[in-house]
């Protein structure tokens, strides 16, 4: 057993090192690089270090499904990393020359490719002040009202887009049931630190899970693993319906 313990921290060790490349080359941000890291670690440490099939199998579910996630987050962070580079180009072209429109447009666009609305708004607006035409001037009332319809605490449908007076469950326009929010909603699913977020209620849940099953025995340990789940279930609830 010691053996195997040895391999996993030799695999975690590998995977700390994956992370650390993905945030150098811009991929993920930093408090995401060690949040991944630390799951990574934890869990394969975990499965090399069972002594019984049932740990065996508690640490391989979330490590396979840790694993796929991976996956699908390093092509989107390569996505990622290119319009994080073409920003930094953009930038300098835009440092070089001022009054560059095309430059001011295409980093804009980068962007809000990338989620930062506000600075592409911002970039956006600058473009329209030094003259840009009709495409710019769309974008800059789409995008002015995309995030006033963030920031906003008033209801919108989601169907018709329509902002409602607080408090209201029906939409004044189209009478769609409107989605419910309310101050630790917003905190939950919005924002620039969702996902490190959703990371930590993740980590916390492994926590009592763990707690559980050495304090208590495995049968109390699978009811907390149920709570977690359906606090899991809830909050994709919470945040596709705040999405849609």
């Amino acid at each position: 057993m010691p053996v195997y313990s040895v391999i996993g921290v030799l695999i975690a060790g590998v995977g700390v090192f994956v992370a650390m490349h993905w945030w150098a080359e811009g991929a993920l941000e930093a408090s995401e690089a060690i949040i991944l890291a630390f799951v990574f670690a934890g869990i394969v440490i975990g499965l090399f270090s069972a002594r019984n099939i049932i740990q065996f199998f508690v640490a391989l579910i979330p490590l396979a499904a840790a694993s796929g996630y991976a996956i699908f987050y390093w092509k989107m962070g390569s996505w990622r990393a290119y319009y994080k580079s073409r920003c930094l180009d953009l930038e300098a072209a835009i440092l070089a020359d001022p009054q560059n429109l095309a430059a001011r447009e295409f980093l804009a666009d980068a962007l809000y490719a990338l989620g930062d609305l506000d600075r592409a708004n911002d970039e956006i607006q600058a473009a329209v002040d030094l003259g840009a035409g009709m495409e710019c001037q769309h974008k800059l009332g789409k995008w002015s009202k995309e995030r006033y319809l963030r920031d906003t605490t008033n209801p919108v449908c989601r169907w018709c887009g329509t902002e409602n007076q607080p408090s209201t469950r029906i939409c004044s326009r189209c009478g769609a049931d409107l989605p419910y929010d309310n101050p630790f909603t917003r905190w939950l699913v919005g924002g620039r630190w969702a996902r490190a977020r959703y990371y930590l209620i993740f980590i916390s849940a492994i926590a009592v899970v763990v707690t559980s099953w050495l304090l208590l025995g495995f049968i109390f340990s699978v009811v907390a693993l149920l709570f977690c789940l359906l606090a899991v279930v809830g909050w994709s609830l919470i945040s596709s319906a705040r999405s849609r």
